[in-house]
């Protein structure tokens, strides 16, 4: 007999658990969001900086973690039930994160835990860095100049950029006439 695919009922009940799990998050509902994991040491939960394995690893990142974002605009979300007891979710969103526009990326797959309900066993976030990259660009630099910067050093160096973009955005956006020439050429 086929798996059942897509299944109504389960679409609805795994759909309802995963805007549970996005209000919690967002709202840092720190008991919350543990309980939405299957408590089991075969859980795992690969973050954008870490790897968790096991339900008690979870929790205690989720005790420790200070929420670095409040809103995440949904891009698309999507459910798909595989039989009547496991279902993945795969949600992209836009973020502001350490004041940047982010792409964010959030798979789960869900299972039916008996006695307990909804519960994911496996769950995976990653966020695409924007365009144009301040860390990115330093570390080609630092790279390109064989030159060591610690994280302080890396901080600095962004702080300057964001300064430096932000004197010279207006300047840029300066409309000249189409028939100035800003700099002569020299010609030998």
């Amino acid at each position: 007999m086929p798996l059942p695919f897509n299944d109504p009922t389960v679409i609805a009940e795994v759909t309802a658990q995963f805007e549970a799990y996005e209000r919690a998050l967002l709202s840092n509902d720190v008991d919350a969001l543990t309980g939405f994991f299957w408590d089991s040491p075969h859980a795992i939960r690969f973050g954008v900086n870490e790897h968790l394995y096991g339900a008690e690893a979870i929790a205690e990142f989720r005790k420790n973690r200070v929420i670095n974002f409040r809103d995440r605009t949904p891009l698309r979300t999507t459910v798909q039930a595989f039989g009547t007891d496991t279902a993945v979710t795969q949600y992209e969103y836009s973020v502001v994160f350490a004041g940047q526009l982010r792409h964010g990326r959030q798979t789960q797959v869900w299972i039916r835990v008996p006695d307990t309900g909804w519960r994911i066993a496996s769950a995976h976030v990653s966020n695409t860095p924007p365009a144009s990259s301040w860390p990115g660009y330093i570390d080609q630099m630092a790279a390109a100049l064989h030159l060591p910067l610690s994280a302080a050093q890396r901080e600095g160096i962004a702080l300057n950029l964001d300064r430096t973009a932000a004197i010279a955005a207006p300047l840029l956006a300066f409309a000249l006439p189409d028939d100035l020439e800003p700099a002569h050429v020299f010609t030998p």
